[in-house]
């Protein structure tokens, strides 16, 4: 029988073969991609804007401009031991410009993941930082002043039922500090819990799917005529926020054609 410091030493010998298995398997560079599509709907089918629809309340509207920020995107493993490499830029996902709802994103072959994460809205550390570029260009249209800082989510659009001029309706959803964060980190998984590996030929790609509708009915009911405008960081900000957030209704795997 082995004496208990043979044991212990064998132990640490394992723990060692382990550490060093986890950290190449950590260190292996990323060399594969994974394809996200974001995709709005609305009633059950896809978003089209200047499209006339109807929300749950029964007020006729259409969206003519949907965009918001989404950062910080990485898989999520299924093996809790692993932590992903989380970028530190940002995507305006644009629903005017097809080509920003896709993001091509770098990841390790081979491993098993099953979900994806991301920041909503630009946190308060780069809110700070004033204007940038790339993404965070002022030209993009989401910037407000240094001091109230980058819109999260922007959506206009027209309604019979809005009060403001032309019956236009405008949320434009901001705010970064104290009780009136709209900033939320959101982790997604497949609505049937299934996992995924990608390797260097099998492509995967992961459809990020939004209801629109919980955008109006979620915890704070958004009547149009009754709300028409947010252009401000506050109560209401934060509230149209929490309702963004559940319209993400998870993720949709298949292969990547």
């Amino acid at each position: 029988m082995p004496s208990p410091m043979l044991q212990r030493l064998k132990g640490f010998s394992y723990s060692l073969i382990l550490l060093f298995v986890l950290g190449s398997f950590q260190k292996k560079e990323m060399d594969s991609t994974l394809s996200i599509q974001f995709r709005a709907y609305v009633h059950g089918v896809p978003l089209e804007l200047n499209k006339k629809y109807q929300n749950p309340f029964g007020e006729t509207f259409e969206i003519t401009r949907f965009r918001f920020y989404a950062g910080k995107l990485a898989p999520v493993y299924t093996n809790a031991n692993f932590k992903s490499k989380i970028p530190s830029h940002y995507h305006l996902i644009d629903f005017s410009d097809s080509a920003t709802t896709r993001i091509e994103l770098p990841v390790t072959a081979g491993i098993i993941y099953n979900g994806i994460q991301f920041q909503m809205g630009i946190d308060s550390a780069d809110q700070n930082r004033g204007a940038q570029s790339g993404a965070l260009d002022p030209a993009k249209g989401m910037f407000w002043t240094w001091n109230s800082g980058y819109i999260n989510i922007k959506m206009e659009g027209n309604s019979p039922f809005s009060t403001q001029p032309a019956h236009i309706f405008e949320y434009h959803i901001g705010g970064y500090r104290n009780n009136y964060n709209t900033v939320w980190q959101i982790k997604l998984y497949s609505t049937n819990d299934q996992s995924f590996m990608i390797s260097k030929e099998k492509k995967i790609l992961i459809e990020i799917g939004m209801d629109l509708d919980y955008l109006f009915d979620g915890p704070t009911p958004i009547h149009i005529r009754e709300i028409p405008s947010c252009m401000k960081p506050g109560e209401l900000a934060r509230k149209i926020s929490e309702n963004f957030i559940g319209t993400f209704t998870g993720l949709t795997i298949s292969p990547n054609p």
